[in-house]
């Protein structure tokens, strides 16, 4: 048997006329290979339950476990700092937090509701917070407002300590339900 090399073949495209050679050895063995290696792979997979998924799943359960411990203590910090924060800007003062309530009740209720659970504006009785949940995150958003989403600068209307009792105010909302 001879190995005819070269061979052309009548089809031409644009010009261009092939060859007719057969495949390299090399590449028609990892071919076969590759097709016997997926005939054992993929009953493999079925009957024993390995999924990537699953792999991952696993994965991420280890590192949640190893990490907690972590996550607590970061937690843990932050409820210490946002307490601090909270009792040096006054929010214990009940005086405070009643006059951030009348501040909250002119100027706030038209977009986060009567009773601060939303409408317009988010709801700021949950633990969820779009811009921040500490003191300083609240006082900022008031101050600075969130224009793109329709929220003005409140701190040129209502001035530095009207801005402080309102935030003490809304910080109390979202202490409430935790």
């Amino acid at each position: 048997m001879s190995k005819q090399r070269d061979v052309l073949i009548e089809h031409v495209s644009d010009g261009i006329r092939e060859y007719d050679n057969p495949m390299p050895m090399w590449w028609l063995g990892i071919f076969w290979v590759s097709i016997a290696f997926a005939i054992f792979l993929v009953p493999y997979q079925a009957l024993s339950g390995w999924t990537q998924e699953k792999q991952y799943d696993e994965e991420v359960a280890e590192a949640d476990a190893q990490y907690a411990p972590l996550r607590e203590k970061k937690a843990a910090e932050q409820a210490a700092a946002q307490a601090k924060a909270a009792k040096e800007a006054g929010v214990g003062d009940p005086a405070m937090v009643e006059a951030g309530k009348g501040i909250f009740a002119a100027n706030c209720v038209a977009c986060h509701g009567v009773d601060a659970t939303g409408g317009i504006g988010p709801d700021l009785t949950d633990s969820e917070w779009i811009h921040g949940g500490t003191l300083p995150e609240i006082t900022n958003t008031v101050t600075n407002g969130v224009v793109e989403k329709g929220m003005i600068p409140w701190g040129p209307v209502l001035g530095e300590e009207k801005v402080a009792q309102v935030s003490a105010y809304v910080l109390t909302l979202s202490m409430v339900k935790e």
